[in-house]
């Protein structure tokens, strides 16, 4: 074809011709302008594709990271709810006076117990790295940087961690030190794996009658139930962001699979 078109132009040339000349070299060039923005336009659409099976990896990875946080969340839930329930027949057995026993050194060993999340957000690092125009969706960025942003903060218990005296192991930790004491006629053979097993005395709440009319204590179990209950209801939120932002992008991954 370049061949033809240069003998065309030599033969016209040649002939003096020169106004069939000009119209044939505006004619190649703009053969030439419409080659280039072909060109162009092929490149734009294979970067506009990468550029979106890029943001595909992006929303799959995030959606991972929202399952797993989730199922994190979830765990600590149903642990929390355990914990809510022992705290709760603590309190009561404190109040009706009931005589001591194992399942109420149990509920007072374990109302000091918490359990503190932490979000999966490598993806969403990622996405930072590469720029969080990354995600064309407007609405679906907006709702990403929510969650990771503000919502997952809620999962650290921000008040918690600013207010030690709210913190539930630090709450009850010093009324634990103050009645267990060690129980040297009931121990326990505990195996490991990669040394001898231990042997270990149980604990035990001394001073069992001063613990029961400890007002002071019951206070404080009374205060770290309510905070452990408020855990759970913010935690059950995060669970319905989550939800709501994986329906998100489910929905935006379908669109671009079509």
């Amino acid at each position: 074809m370049i061949t033809l078109f240069r003998r065309l132009r030599q033969r016209l040339l040649s002939e003096n011709k020169f106004s069939k000349y000009l119209i044939y070299a505006i004619g190649e060039i703009i053969l030439v302008v419409i080659g280039i923005l072909i060109a162009l336009q092929i490149n734009n659409w294979n970067e506009n594709r990468k550029l979106q099976q890029k943001e595909v990896q992006i929303l799959k990875e995030i959606r991972s990271d929202l399952f797993q946080t989730k199922k994190d969340i979830f765990r600590t839930v149903e642990y929390h709810k355990k914990l809510v329930s022992q705290t709760q027949f603590l309190l009561n057995a404190i109040y009706n006076k009931v005589s001591y026993s194992d399942s109420i050194y149990r509920a007072f060993a374990d109302s000091g117990y918490d359990s503190k999340i932490i979000p999966k957000s490598s993806s969403f690092e990622n996405l930072k790295t590469i720029g969080l125009n990354a995600i064309s969706n407007d609405s679906l960025r907006t709702a990403i940087t929510t969650i990771f942003q503000l919502s997952f903060s809620r999962l650290t218990n921000d008040f918690q961690e600013d207010n030690s005296e709210f913190d539930i192991s630090n709450m009850l930790y010093p009324y634990q030190q103050k009645y267990f004491e060690i129980d040297f006629s009931n121990f326990v053979m505990q195996p490991r794996k990669h040394s001898d097993s231990l042997k270990l005395f149980k604990l035990k709440i001394a001073n069992y009658h001063q613990f029961l009319n400890d007002t002071e204590l019951f206070k404080i179990i009374q205060l770290s139930m309510y905070t452990r209950s408020n855990l759970i209801d913010s935690q059950i939120e995060v669970i319905d962001d989550i939800d709501t932002v994986v329906e998100q992008i489910e929905n935006e991954l379908e669109k671009k699979a079509r």
